[in-house]
């Protein structure tokens, strides 16, 4: 009676024994699932850093390529501008040196420029062409500069526009002057075109 308790009690430990070993070794597999997990955590953790910093380089660069495209877009306007305006002045000037004239109009005899006629030199073709090296150095100048340039250019394009429009006007007047009024030799000969009337 006595061996058969005894052998109840051991057999009851033994198996309190290896339960107790089971609960430890499954505790020591969670913790190391926990480790392994903690450590997964990390470096995801610095692998979504690693993304959020390249994600906002991207959005700064998509920013600079839009304002890079902006500037561009008013470099090529401002460069259609000017070669517009070098093709009209380069007919202006040939109209005004009698070479062509637009739109297949007549030839007109303009009076020459000499000592008695006022010279208003027309400077827009000069300043176009300055304009015209400027604005290739805009490549070289910081995107703030660039905008500043294109400001100060715009303004200066439209001061030689008005410019050049009043100097047109004025040569206007003053060819319709000189095309309405008699000239010098025709008042000198009208009184003396007639030499015996003059004498009865």
């Amino acid at each position: 009676m006595f061996y058969c308790t005894y052998n109840r009690i051991w057999a009851n430990r033994q198996s309190a024994a290896r339960s107790k070993e089971r609960k430890m070794r499954y505790i020591s597999e969670l913790e190391r699932k926990v480790q392994t997990l903690q450590t997964e955590a990390t470096s995801l953790s610095a692998q979504l850093t690693l993304l959020q910093r390249d994600t906002n380089g991207l959005t700064v660069e998509n920013s600079e390529l839009k304002l890079r495209l902006q500037t561009m877009e008013q470099q090529v306007h401002l460069q259609d501008t000017l070669n517009d305006a070098l093709k009209e002045e380069i007919q202006h000037l040939k109209i005004l040196t009698g070479q062509a004239i637009p739109n297949g109009g007549p030839m007109m005899n303009f009076p020459p420029f000499g000592a008695n006629q006022p010279f208003y030199p027309n400077n827009q073709a000069m300043h176009t062409l300055i304009a015209a090296q400027q604005f290739q150095q805009l490549q070289i100048h910081p995107q703030k500069q660039q905008h500043q340039f294109q400001q100060h250019q715009l303004h200066q394009f439209q001061q030689q526009q008005l410019l050049h429009q009043q100097q047109e006007q004025h040569l206007h007047q003053s060819g319709d002057l000189r095309m309405h009024r008699p000239s010098l030799s025709q008042k000198e000969t009208a009184p003396n075109g007639n030499p015996s009337s003059s004498k009865d």
